[in-house]
């Protein structure tokens, strides 16, 4: 909120552009580039509010406020002009990611059936996409209607607001990850003025704030942290494709130093990202001294990915304080803690101590090191409870992260009973309601740390995960399995979580000589379905998986059993990262069409180490457990090796070595 505001107070967030509007209409708010870092669109604060006005008419001539409205717009300035019309109208935002073309779309299928919403505002791009999807369902009553939005020159426009209350859902955010039981958080517009003070008070934010973010628009970190902040406090934004940045950090490294940015937001993953691809930054005319905030969340914050990225683009003049590791969830709107703007990371230990609730790879105790995720603000409690007893800990003890405060949303769309058992904790003196975050931590000097988790949730590149999903997906995809009976679970390294495949295999099979067949199955079956990559699988003896006297499988068991070497092994596969001098293939200058197969059955077979024969001609290379980051750095070598032009979309569409190769071909520069 702008600090002269304060004196009457935004009461929904419509208010906040409408100030910007009426003070400084002129200002460019949004500014969205190209893989090249050109600028392909941008938008004013006046031009903002008068294309979402004319969008958010349309929706209330057919549709009336409290009604669901996906939003399936390409990200870019479309994007948010979606997302305000929803904000002016009172149809509820749900923002999803696009679905892919030959996809099952589990997830984008689980949100429409749980927000069953009357309507999808869809652009250019995805129009026909959606409309063939929703044609080829299958027991879908009701299709909602497809309605387009398309930025245009209007400059002004006379539009009477509806009436809506702080209370009033702004939008439905859908967490990350869930497929078999989706669970949509009901984000108030009182929750998002409430959490967008929390970042502007620990940022440090002012309407000189310019934002550069590549991150998903339609997630929480993306949309509140990275599209709305700037409307919040009269600034700007740079906007680039999530998939550029994959392609190429440099774009983003270079837009910073271009635009002058002063805030990003960059996960735990993404910092080991540009450390791994962006080359000789010394040699680079990039000047990242303009930063004030790079935050980091949604995934643990490690120090040695904080380390190593400060390290590697020191030349660039990023400094160490400019990292501002924080902590939040889509439950409390985003944001619950972070450092000040102007402090310093810390890392904290508790020597020696094992908890039964953290969740340590060893038995020996241990020093590690935390990250701090800073102190709370605006209003914010945080208890650190344990779990069972819902007795509060003492300093330095772990337990539970409980929080309160006005960002704490209002429960999960159409699920109360899972609503009661998250949002209204009481601890056992009867203090609350508070939100059980799942998440483990402790205190220290008020700054929380962040442990672990309380349920199995796996984090992997920023995704959430459910085991249970991935287990059910794994579940008979091959005879030789036994039923039921996998445990899926991640285990850390210094840099991330790794995903591993505990399974149970047929007494008929254990002599099974193409053991490769069996590990090619659940690769491709987890792809298929989570576009996730399989860093071990496990194959143990029948009867052997550690399960509870009722039957449940224990995955934390199995998985001190993995790391200590104690499961019956039948045999095993690990994802080995090759080296850069083993995915060259054949170095063949000239390649006709067999030695163009060779060269990417190679390339796949050392990078997901698999064996390259086992690869045929008509296999969809993401069902081998190629994920999109792994996409692109096939795309960039495939391109160099063959001088060809063939985008990223060719693989991410599920296509074939013969697909490619012909990509190839009539692609070559």
């Amino acid at each position: 909120m702008i600090d002269e505001q304060k004196k009457e107070g935004p009461i929904i967030f419509n208010d906040t552009l409408l100030y910007s509007v009426n003070y400084t209409p002129e200002k460019r708010v949004y500014t969205q580039l190209d893989l090249n870092g050109e600028e392909v669109a941008s938008i004013t604060y006046q031009e903002l509010y008068a294309n979402s006005a004319v969008v958010a008419k349309k929706l209330l001539n057919n549709y009336k406020k409290g009604d669901r409205c996906l939003i399936a717009v390409s990200p870019g300035v479309e994007f948010i002009i979606a997302f305000f019309a929803c904000l002016l109208s009172g149809v509820i935002a749900v923002p999803v990611s696009i679905p892919g073309k030959n996809k099952k779309n589990l997830r984008f299928w689980s949100i429409i059936e749980d927000a069953n919403p009357e309507c999808i505002l869809v652009d250019n791009k995805t129009e026909s996409l959606l409309q063939s999807i929703l044609e080829s369902a299958e027991n879908l009553e009701r299709g909602p209607e497809l309605h387009k939005v398309e930025q245009d020159k209007y400059d002004s426009i006379k539009f009477d607001l509806p009436k809506i209350s702080s209370n009033d859902t702004a939008f439905i955010q859908y967490t990350s990850g869930s497929v078999s039981v989706p669970k949509g958080v009901l984000v108030s517009h009182g929750n998002l003025l409430h959490n967008s003070e929390i970042i502007k008070q620990s940022f440090n934010h002012d309407p000189d704030l310019v934002v550069c973010s590549w991150l998903p628009q339609y997630h929480d970190m993306g949309l509140i942290g990275c599209v709305l902040q700037p409307v919040y406090v009269g600034g700007s934004c740079v906007l680039i494709k999530p998939v550029d940045f994959i392609k190429n950090p440099t774009v983003w490294f270079e837009a910073i130093s271009k635009y002058r940015a002063t805030t990003v937001g960059c996960p735990n993953f993404a910092l080991d990202y540009c450390v791994e691809k962006i080359s000789q930054p010394e040699s680079m005319k990039i000047d990242l001294s303009c930063l004030k905030v790079m935050f980091s969340g949604s995934e643990p914050v490690r120090k040695n990915s904080l380390q190593a990225f400060s390290e590697k683009f020191k030349p660039l003049k990023f400094k160490p304080q400019m990292f501002l590791p924080c902590y939040g969830l889509a439950e409390a709107t985003l944001m619950v803690s972070g450092i000040h703007q102007i402090d310093i990371p810390e890392y904290n230990s508790l020597a020696g101590q094992i908890s039964e609730f953290n969740e340590s790879n060893s038995s020996e105790p241990k020093e590690i090191f935390y990250t701090s995720c800073g102190q709370t603000w605006n209003d914010t409690d945080i208890l650190i409870v344990d779990p069972e007893t819902k007795e509060v800990a003492g300093e330095g003890d772990i337990g539970e992260i409980w929080v309160k405060n006005d960002s704490v949303c209002g429960g999960y769309y159409n699920n109360a009973e899972l609503t009661r058992e998250v949002f209204k904790a009481l601890t056992n003196k009867g203090e609350g309601p508070f939100l059980r975050t799942g998440d483990l931590g402790f205190l220290k000097s008020d700054k929380l740390h962040v442990t672990g988790r309380l349920k199995d949730m796996i984090i992997l590149r920023g995704e959430n995960y459910f085991p249970s999903d991935i287990e059910e997906a794994v579940n008979d995809c091959h005879p030789a399995l036994m039923s039921n009976r996998c445990a899926a679970f991640s285990v850390n390294d210094e840099k991330s979580e790794k995903l591993v495949i505990v399974q149970e295999i047929k007494r008929t099979y254990i002599d099974y000589p193409d053991k490769e067949e069996i590990y090619r199955n659940i690769i491709s079956a987890i792809a298929d379905n989570f576009e996730a990559m399989v860093s071990s699988i496990v194959l143990i003896k029948p009867m052997s998986i550690p399960k509870t006297t009722s039957g449940k499988i224990q995955r934390l068991v199995c998985r001190k059993m993995y790391n200590e070497g104690l499961l019956h092994v039948v045999s095993d596969w690990e994802n080995v990262l090759p080296s850069d001098d083993n995915v060259t293939g054949n170095n063949i200058t000239e390649y006709t069409v067999e030695d163009m197969k060779l060269w990417l059955k190679t390339w796949l077979g050392n990078k997901l180490n698999i064996d390259p024969e086992s690869i045929n001609d008509d296999q969809p290379v993401l069902s081998l457990g190629l994920d999109s980051i792994g996409a692109v750095d096939l795309e960039c070598d495939m391109n160099l090796e063959f001088g060809s032009n063939v985008f990223i979309g060719d693989f991410l569409e599920n296509n074939t070595i013969d697909y490619l190769v012909r990509a190839s071909l009539e692609n070559q520069e």
